[in-house]
């Protein structure tokens, strides 16, 4: 295969694996009753924006993601938890309509698939790390360590 073909796909690849993660995090958001002002794909120069249901989509060059939870009357842990997790949730969706759609056994098609999933796994487990994120002079939770805090919270919101 040609180094160029398969630096370019991996790259679109990579792309698409947090394109996917982070609208996992504005469906769940929207799902569970949560404002979601603001989705970022990539994390550096923007080159394109749309408004959308009243949200900001950016997309920027290079790799990171951010989705904005808007305040809510609506709080609950069982809310936030379906938010923070959302983009894991919604990326092991599309690994499994990856690997049953184009399958992996195939000895015809079975490398871009398999970049695709091991893409989407890294990203899963690099998420669900628990770390804090510096973004643009802002500071911001990792989905492990949202979902973390969350868990150890003391105080339940009743909806």
């Amino acid at each position: 295969m040609n180094t160029v073909f398969l630096t370019v796909m991996v790259t679109l690849l990579k792309y698409l694996v947090t394109l996917i993660h982070e609208l996992g995090h504005y469906l769940a958001g929207k799902l569970v009753g949560y404002p979601v002002p603001l989705v970022t794909i990539g994390e550096r120069k923007p080159f394109w924006q749309v408004s959308f249901g009243g949200t900001l989509f950016i997309f920027c060059y290079g790799f990171g993601g951010l989705t904005l939870m808007g305040s809510s009357d609506k709080v609950s842990r069982l809310r936030s938890s379906i938010f923070a997790l959302g983009g894991v949730l919604f990326q092991l969706a599309a690994m499994s309509l990856a690997y049953i759609t184009m399958g992996i056994g195939n000895a015809d098609n079975y490398f871009l698939p398999l970049i695709f999933l091991v893409l989407n796994g890294w990203t899963i487990a690099v998420n669900l790390y628990p770390s804090i994120i510096a973004r643009n002079e802002a500071y911001y939770f990792s989905d492990g360590l949202l979902l973390a805090r969350i868990i150890k919270s003391r105080e339940i919101h009743h909806e």
